[in-house]
């Protein structure tokens, strides 16, 4: 091989060097800003084939598509003095990559900007709103209010913010544990007055059970000593009727009784004189006593 062979293959090769140099593709993921020592050129925001300075210019890709931000969980004070924890994520896109490349140079640039403007919005906001209406129904509106001012902060470095969502809002931990052992002393508290008050009425009751026991009594007792009496009035009066009527048969009829107490078991012994009161049933009209 000569030497006018070996110049045209060297002068081929910088020739598809340079034509490779100077071509770039972009695709429909991405968009592209052309700077020239560091100084931006153009951008391009069309996919397809492109040219470029060779050796002089470069080509930096930049996402076209939604990108998700996941901010670091911040405890933030609402407006009742109230410390609340709050974490929350962004979608975005870069709507401007001249101001996004001239703002931060590298993603982690532009997120950390996006971060530190989310996290003072978020701030701003809930510390309008009591911790009440935070964990409630407003989020919803909460939310949209934080992506309306994030979106108008990040403008300013060429990102525009989709979305914004609170994934969580809860209370710091210390607040928690504090919250939770109020809530189980006034708890234990409130079972302390109920078994007191459970106490007291269960005394209160048996006190009023026992008086009524008593009460119950003494009128059954009344009711038997007046039943009691009026029968044995009933009884005097029965044998004074009795009495009165046949005196021989009453006398008759109470010494047979007598006789029925005192002679009524086998054991019993008497030692009387034969001509005894006790025994005149047992005697004659001569006055001795009946075989």
């Amino acid at each position: 091989m000569g030497p006018k062979s070996i110049f045209g293959l060297v002068v081929l090769g910088a020739v598809l060097i340079t034509g490779f140099s100077s071509v770039f593709v972009v695709d429909e993921r991405n968009q592209a800003i052309v700077v020239q020592f560091g100084e931006p050129k153009r951008t391009v925001t069309e996919p397809g084939l492109q040219f470029k300075l060779p050796f002089v210019e470069q080509v930096i890709y930049l996402d076209k598509r939604i990108l998700s931000l996941d901010v670091q969980p911040q405890e933030v004070l609402a407006s009742d003095q109230r410390r609340i924890l709050v974490d929350s994520f962004a979608r975005y896109r870069i709507s401007d990559p001249l101001k996004r490349y001239q703002a931060a140079r590298t993603d982690a640039q532009a997120e950390s900007l996006l971060e530190n403007a989310m996290e003072s919005t978020v701030r701003q906001v809930l510390a309008q709103e009591p911790m009440v209406g935070i964990v409630s129904g407003q989020r919803a509106e909460l939310m949209k209010r934080i992506s309306d001012l994030t979106n108008e902060r990040a403008q300013s470095f060429g990102l525009e913010v989709v979305d914004v969502r609170l994934k969580r809002v809860d209370l710091p931990t210390a607040n928690s544990e504090a919250i939770f052992r109020r809530m189980e002393t006034e708890r234990q508290r409130e079972a302390a007055e109920k078994r007191a008050t459970g106490q007291r009425d269960a005394v209160k009751i048996k006190a009023t059970a026992d008086r009524q026991v008593a009460e119950l009594i003494a009128e059954a007792e009344r009711q038997s000593q007046t039943i009691r009496g009026e029968a044995d009035g009933k009884a005097v009066k029965i044998f004074a009727d009795a009495f009165g009527k046949d005196k021989e048969f009453f006398e008759f009829y109470r010494t047979m009784q007598a006789y029925r107490t005192a002679l009524g078991k086998d054991d019993t012994r008497l030692v009387l004189s034969p001509d005894s009161e006790f025994f005149k049933l047992f005697m004659n009209e001569s006055g001795k006593t009946k075989r």
